[in-house]
């Protein structure tokens, strides 16, 4: 892929002399680093919303079997209340 956008950021000298000279170091530099890191986010990201579409996917796929009509939000949330009482109460109890 080629390398042809430009992101500037401002740093403190000092933290970018000793960011420049730790990854020399390492075989690396501080662009190198960067880049990793903003792939890094991407892949992330992209997993996350991987995984809420397969839970979604999955829970389509529950529903149409199951022949039940899909759940209002209301009484989403009426369940979501319920339980979350269930767990005060059981914090309480110890």
């Amino acid at each position: 892929m080629a390398r042809d956008e430009v992101i500037r950021i401002r740093i403190d000298a000092e933290d970018k002399q000793n960011l420049t000279e730790m990854y020399a170091q390492r075989g690396s530099t501080i662009s190198q680093a960067v880049r990793t890191f903003l792939k890094g986010e991407l892949q992330a990201y992209r997993s996350a919303v991987d995984v809420f579409d397969a839970i979604m996917a999955s829970a389509d796929q529950k529903i149409a079997a199951s022949s039940l009509p899909e759940p209002s939000i209301d009484e989403i949330n009426d369940f979501v209340a319920r339980i979350r009482a269930e767990r005060a109460q059981q914090a309480v109890l110890g």
